[in-house]
């Protein structure tokens, strides 16, 4: 190579790592005010950043602009997700199964659990590659992506679904849905057939929603949720689904066609239960998160952890 040769090579080499930098440092689909975007990439699928709030030193993961967990909440949060479930089985746990998940923490929480197949579907592989590599992610997801135990795919969870033969005891949903007029039913068709076709008989299933977001109605529910649950003397408080109005009220809103469910399996449970996260990172809040949980059998109600609560009785006030 001559010496010319090399002094282009060594400016388009240049050239390609600033643009890298410009790519993945400063360039973010999110507002920076009071954050330090530490790092932004671009996937078929969406825009991912991770970000620092100035005055806190929280870091959060932003997807398409939107925040989806914080480094002071994501414990709490997926606690809700994969643990409850865990904790209301009826059934010895055998396996768990997370679609979606791509920033990691269902699977370091599923990891807690000895002896216990997991297997995570995630459809950006992109997002999976980062978690895998980036420093930060690694240490607060306790390296979960590079674990041998977890069973880690990169493909389209809706696709994935079909092709399992396998029924799993807990199945965790983390999926960023499409929604209109608030509802989901436009993704009902494989909702129903993982409950039916690859949820264990004495299983549960969790979905998780923004309260807010999703049913602005119920700001007057949670409040008497957090006031229900300040009475406990227990950590969680699950409240059952039991009537028709019950279920004429969150069907709208459920993943799952509750009322088919309840009418298939009339031993069949759903309960719900809420955190305010109470986060922000920048100008960005992380506030109150709904959790459902969904079995074809009752739910074990032995854990001392848990108190539950009829839906119906929090709706006419407090006692």
């Amino acid at each position: 190579m001559t010496y010319k040769m090399k002094t282009v090579f060594l400016v388009l080499l240049i050239i390609s790592v600033g643009l890298y930098i410009y790519r993945n440092k400063t360039k973010s689909s999110i507002c920076t005010r009071g954050l330090q975007v530490l790092h932004h990439l671009e996937s078929p699928y969406q825009t991912i950043d991770l970000a620092k709030d100035k005055k806190t030193n929280h870091i959060a993961m932003f997807l398409n602009g939107t925040i989806q967990n914080h480094t002071k909440e994501f414990n709490k949060s997926h606690y809700a997700m994969v643990d409850i479930p865990i904790k209301l089985l009826n059934t010895p746990l055998k396996n768990i199964l997370i679609l979606g998940g791509g920033d990691g923490y269902p699977a370091m929480r599923a990891l807690k659990q000895k002896d216990v197949y997991i297997k995570n579907v995630e459809i950006d592989h992109v997002l999976i590659d980062f978690v895998k590599t980036n420093p930060i992610m690694r240490k607060y997801t306790q390296d979960a992506f590079n674990d041998s135990r977890l069973d880690l795919s990169a493909m389209d969870a809706y696709k994935y679904i079909y092709t399992e033969k396998r029924k799993f005891d807990v199945i965790v949903y983390d999926i960023a849905r499409t929604t209109t007029n608030n509802t989901v039913t436009d993704f009902a068709p494989c909702d129903d057939y993982v409950v039916e076709n690859l949820l264990s008989d004495g299983g549960v299933l969790n979905y998780t929603m923004d309260l807010y977001g999703n049913i602005p109605e119920f700001s007057d529910l949670f409040r008497n949720y957090c006031k229900l649950k300040k009475k406990s003397n227990k950590k969680h408080l699950v409240l059952l689904l039991q009537s028709k109005e019950d279920f004429d009220r969150f069907s709208p809103s459920c993943p799952v066609g509750i009322k088919k469910l309840k009418e298939k399996y009339p031993m069949s449970e759903i309960g719900i239960m809420m955190y305010n996260l109470k986060s922000s990172c920048g100008i960005y809040q992380y506030n109150e998160e709904l959790y459902f949980y969904i079995s074809k059998q009752p739910f074990n109600k032995t854990n001392e952890d848990i108190e539950f609560y009829p839906f119906h009785n929090l709706t006419s006030g407090i006692p």
